[in-house]
């Protein structure tokens, strides 16, 4: 049975896009950026209009390497389970092609994976659900194997060349104008130029209002340091320990395709992470599993240390807009970006891509209104609960009064992590709406709540006894 089975086993069905059945009834549509939304927008794009361009400032790598346009590219990243499956979607045959190119493939087991979420360690004492399958490929490789994908559409050109802005007639974006001054003539622009767009600043120029923007100050700071571990020195593929409310500090360890591992150490709130190879050691010692901490420390640092700051998590709230512009939409991060420590932001891009299809697919005249309502009801579950963690458990700020009923949940999730740590059906629950496989919506169910009050009380009875005068005596 093929490997990737598993990838093709959860509750959502693939959203295959066969080339055979292209509805094409436009004729150009122009994206704003090669970012990996840009290249999933563009390749939805294909298959609904004769002509698609995209426009690019820097030049694109022929193999995977760094961009200085994606300086968060050198940073650790984590596919998750349907991110995987979307992206396979989306590209056929894209899983294969990574794994045959090194990426590693591994199962969520405790001997591939040790994961820590708020200072509480998930799923070492049992074997996850196939579904766990995951894919380890670094961003660069991601992006490479997106972009040559891309690449390869008879319908699809890469542009090397700034874009100005949009042209506006008044009443709907008619094309761009270019870096040289030249218009170029387009039926729909998708705004894929990340967390920098301007579109709020063109709106406000034509005319219309500016989106609300719901903020998150989160005040994250990486440092990332390409390390060569020597082999058989860390047995796990995947390492994650997420700060916590005691702890501001991080640090991710993913081994990728070149066999070589990135390093990233992170602070929450503002806190500074380790400055050098050996704070990270320093960190790791600290947070992570004896045999892995001392694999790091005889590792060897590759080039430079790499750093990166994420100020603030943002949505923009298109979706709310009582008017907006024909002929122009935004997507990926120009929308939302999300807290990077989650590791869900590619995933959630990828989800973008099926609203982006659904929308092209649908009667309704009104395309921007259509993809945008449709991304703020995938949004919504995901940045609040990303929200209540961040400011509950790791010092982030929000812009105006935080609603009260989210230290309330943030305690009881807490709790819950707290008991499934030793209880499997929990952290199963956890990790799998965490991965965004079942749900977005990370509610518990009242019986899971009721499992992990029983639970909470068992291990609470259990130290009380322990501490107990009777205890001691008859152990001494």
């Amino acid at each position: 049975m093929s490997p990737f089975r598993h990838v093709f086993s959860g509750m959502y069905p693939l959203p295959w896009f066969p080339m055979a059945d292209k509805p094409q009834t436009d004729e150009h549509a122009i994206v704003i950026g090669a970012s990996l939304g840009g290249l999933c927008a563009a390749r939805v794009l294909s298959d609904f209009f004769d002509r698609v361009t995209v426009y690019e400032r820097d030049e694109l790598p022929a193999e995977p390497a760094n961009r200085a346009a994606v300086p968060q590219g050198r940073h650790v990243h984590l596919l998750m389970a349907r991110g995987a499956q979307e992206f396979e979607g989306l590209f056929p045959g894209l899983l294969a092609d990574m794994v045959a190119a090194g990426v590693p493939i591994l199962e969520n087991r405790p001997d591939c994976i040790h994961f820590g979420a708020a200072g509480h360690v998930l799923g070492t004492h049992h074997r996850l659900q196939d579904e766990f399958t995951a894919y380890v490929p670094s961003r660069p490789h991601l992006e490479w194997q997106i972009r040559r994908r891309v690449l390869g559409l008879e319908n699809v050109t890469v542009v090397h060349e700034a874009v100005d802005e949009p042209v506006f007639d008044g009443h709907r974006v008619t094309g761009v104008r270019t870096g040289d001054g030249a218009t170029v003539v387009a039926d729909l622009v998708v705004d894929a130029t990340g967390r920098g767009t301007r579109l709020p600043v063109w709106l406000a120029q034509w005319g219309f209002q500016r989106p609300r923007e719901d903020t998150v100050d989160v005040g994250i700071s990486y440092a990332t340091h390409q390390v060569c571990i020597p082999e058989g020195l860390v047995h796990e593929k995947v390492v994650v320990a997420g700060a916590s409310r005691k702890q501001p500090l991080g640090i991710g360890m993913l081994c990728y395709e070149d066999g070589n591992w990135g390093v990233t150490t992170f602070g929450t709130g503002k806190v500074a992470p380790p400055g050098d190879f050996d704070e990270m050691c320093a960190l790791a010692d600290e947070i992570l599993p004896e045999h892995v901490s001392s694999g790091l420390r005889r590792g060897e640092p590759l080039g430079e240390i790499a750093l990166h700051k994420y100020p603030a998590s943002r949505w923009r709230r298109y979706d709310e807009m009582d008017r907006f512009p024909e002929g122009i939409v935004p997507f990926g991060d120009a929308v939302v970006s999300f807290n990077p420590t989650y590791g869900q932001g590619m995933t959630m891009t990828s989800l973008q891509a099926g609203h982006l299809r659904r929308a092209l697919q649908s009667p309704e005249q009104d395309l921007a209104r259509s993809f945008s309502r449709a991304t703020a009801k995938t949004t919504y579950p995901v940045w609040t609960m990303n929200a209540i963690g961040d400011l509950t458990l790791h010092g982030a700020k929000a812009k105006g009064p935080m609603p009260r009923w989210y230290g309330p949940v943030g305690a009881l999730f807490d709790q819950f992590l707290g008991a499934a740590e030793s209880d499997p059906v929990l952290a199963e629950w956890f990790l799998r709406r965490f991965s965004l496989l079942d749900s977005l919506w990370m509610v518990p169910s009242a019986r899971l709540v009721g499992r992990t009050v029983r639970h909470n009380m068992r291990l609470w009875l259990a130290d009380r006894r322990a501490r107990s005068p009777r205890s001691r005596g008859t152990a001494a």
